[in-house]
């Protein structure tokens, strides 16, 4: 992806693989993604949502690239 004319500043980016395009994250039974997730700074997800703050990142530089790992469970 790529976001173009954004301000300087903090942000976090936090992504999902919707297999079946139904427009969530579908889980199992004990709530384990079975479609692949990822987060900038691979922020861990436990028991919901990576945290913001262990996401989180400095956009200070006009071209800046990121690669996010997926991770399928």
């Amino acid at each position: 992806m790529v976001f173009e004319d954004l301000p300087f500043g903090e942000y976090a980016v936090s992504l999902m693989h919707d297999e079946n395009r139904n427009g969530k994250i579908d889980t199992n039974f004990l709530g384990i993604p079975k479609e692949g997730y990822g987060a900038s700074n691979d922020a861990k997800a436990v028991l919901g949502p990576p945290k913001y703050a262990d996401a989180r990142f400095l956009l200070d530089k006009p071209d800046m690239t990121m690669e996010i790992k997926v991770k399928y469970f």
